[in-house]
């Protein structure tokens, strides 16, 4: 998951945010949404999205099985502990950040 964390272009680590949304309501929450996606609307709208025929997507679903029988991919556990170990390090730093703000 590393590649999730060298892609962010954020000052703050995920769990930031986190904390910051875990105690809206879920009124809060939709409003946040509803921004969040109109924010991003112009971007989406400049990019359509790439029609697949049957043909193509039944193509690529055979390649990613053919992929994974041949044990490729990256197993779910895996992907969870990798997930977890991220969240740990972002809270880490997130509590090395306040610690150097309070100092």
């Amino acid at each position: 998951m590393a590649t999730t964390t060298a892609r962010r272009r954020s000052t703050h680590p995920m769990s930031y945010y986190w904390s910051v949304v875990k105690d809206m309501n879920d009124s809060q929450k939709l409003e946040l949404i509803t921004l969040l996606a109109e924010s991003v609307k112009p971007q989406m709208s400049t990019k359509p999205m790439k029609r697949y025929t049957m043909a193509e997507l039944n193509a690529m679903l055979d390649e990613a099985e053919a992929e994974i029988a041949a044990g490729g991919g990256t197993p779910h556990e895996e992907v969870m502990r990798e997930w977890e170990e991220e969240l740990a390090r972002e809270e880490q730093e997130e509590l090395e950040m306040q610690m150097s703000e309070t100092l």
